[in-house]
């Protein structure tokens, strides 16, 4: 956008309104048009059975093809095989990480969950991947001759203090402004934009502008409420809880850290609390409002088990929250994390 592009963008899931799954040019779809495109899908697919997530996606592409953007961001949803943005035939795709999450459909090996994201690869199209990608990208990219780019095998970066620089082949961009999203996601977007040189005019000037500007809701989203610092963040798994406690610990120590968490049941709780446990001072623990909630008992026995101990058990999210604003002190910050639905609840109540 930086550039002067204009960039769609379908994401999910949503925070607070559905309309954050389709953004153009940075802000969501207008209602408006929204309804509009949700009519027409509807009228065309009579007798078809679609999917929450199918009809979604159709509803998107519609409306993309009515606004024309220049460039057109798709977020693959769960897996990537038989997802069903994968309809479309992309110019580039992009494997940021392959962590053990979704297991159940999608097995319960890195190789194997692998194999199901390489679905979204083209042939003799390129693929960007992340560090540490299991074979079975590199066998799927072969198989039908796409062109993979890793990281730190065909670019790389280098953080500094107060930067970072990012190199591929002979080029470098130095100095680039860091950020409180994963540098490793933006160097695999600055590859990106590398391999759309040839389509698309982009100065060095836009790259550093638009990393200034990134943001994602949920994502190190700081607001102040009553005086208090509050951030939230979806972080759901060991990776991102890292992130998480590495953005939390930047700068100069301030008071203390006050984390209200609440997660699936069917995710790793013990190695995602882990990374925290030396930077969060006192833990509220609450279950939100939906089936897929773990219960706060087996929070509670996750986070003993990754050698948490000041905590306070509570029935949701709102109270936790409101509990945790009440006992937080001058220079102190709460942190809101765990699950899009946690984030989701605090920022309800925040915004409310």
């Amino acid at each position: 956008m930086q550039a002067g592009l204009k960039v769609g963008a379908y994401i999910s899931p949503h925070l607070l309104h559905y309309n954050e799954r389709i953004r153009l040019n940075g802000k969501d779809v207008d209602t408006k048009i929204l309804c509009q495109a949700f009519a027409t899908i509807k009228m065309e697919c009579t007798g078809v059975i679609l999917s929450y997530f199918e009809f979604t996606t159709l509803t998107a592409l519609f409306i993309f093809k009515k606004q024309k953007p220049d460039v057109l961001l798709l977020e693959a949803g769960l897996g990537g095989r038989f997802d069903a943005v994968n309809i479309l035939e992309s110019d580039i795709s992009i494997i940021t990480t392959i962590s053990l999450e979704h297991t159940q459909i999608l097995g319960n090996t890195k190789e194997a969950i692998g194999y199901e994201k390489s679905g979204i690869m083209r042939s003799f199209k390129p693929v960007i991947c992340g560090k540490n990608m299991p074979a079975s990208i590199t066998i799927a990219a072969d198989n039908i001759q796409a062109k993979l780019y890793c990281l730190d095998r065909d670019f790389n970066y280098v953080e500094k203090n107060d930067c970072w620089n990012w190199q591929f082949i002979t080029e470098v961009i130095k100095k680039l402004p860091l950020l409180r999203l994963p540098v490793n996601s933006a160097a695999l977007a600055l590859m990106t934009i590398k391999l759309l040189s040839e389509d698309f005019k982009i100065s060095n000037q836009a790259i550093i502008t638009g990393l200034k500007n990134a943001f994602l809701p949920g994502r190190w989203q700081r607001l102040i409420f009553n005086g208090k610092e509050i951030i939230f963040d979806v972080a759901h798994n060991h990776e991102s809880a890292t992130m998480l406690a590495l953005n939390l610990n930047r700068g100069e120590s301030k008071g203390r850290i006050l984390a209200v968490v609440g997660m699936s049941s069917d995710k790793d709780i013990v190695a995602t609390l882990k990374p925290l446990i030396r930077t969060v001072d006192r833990w509220y623990l609450g279950a939100f409002n939906n089936i897929r909630a773990a219960s706060v008992t087996n929070l509670a026995q996750g986070l003993q088990e990754a050698g948490g101990t000041d905590f306070v058990l509570l029935p949701s999210i709102t109270l936790s929250l409101q509990q945790a604003i009440a006992e937080c002190q001058e220079k102190d910050r709460i942190a809101v994390f765990g699950s899009f639905y946690t984030v989701a609840e605090g920022l309800k109540l925040i915004t409310s």
